[in-house]
């Protein structure tokens, strides 16, 4: 998506000019880090894909809302938003 992450004693900065459609795959199935990731989606310009997403009811709810407030959110396959 374009954000530069920096860890610092325990903290972790994300800054970014301009974030930007991507493909992100995740190393393990997290509801938070796949919910933060469709928000952040749906604010940006581009087409992202969430490879290895959480597939809980409540990632289902955030796509419902998301889509009711005209941002396009679905899902694309197994574990793939």
């Amino acid at each position: 998506m374009g954000a530069e992450i920096e860890l610092a004693q325990g903290y972790v900065d994300v800054s970014s000019k301009k974030l930007q459609g991507a493909i992100i795959p995740l190393d393990f199935a997290s509801v938070g880090a796949t919910e933060n990731l469709m928000m952040a989606a749906s604010l940006i310009s581009g087409r992202t894909e969430i490879h290895n997403a959480a597939m809980e009811p409540e990632i289902e709810d955030l796509a419902d809302f998301l889509n009711a407030m005209a941002h396009a959110s679905q899902a694309r396959g197994p574990r793939v938003w």
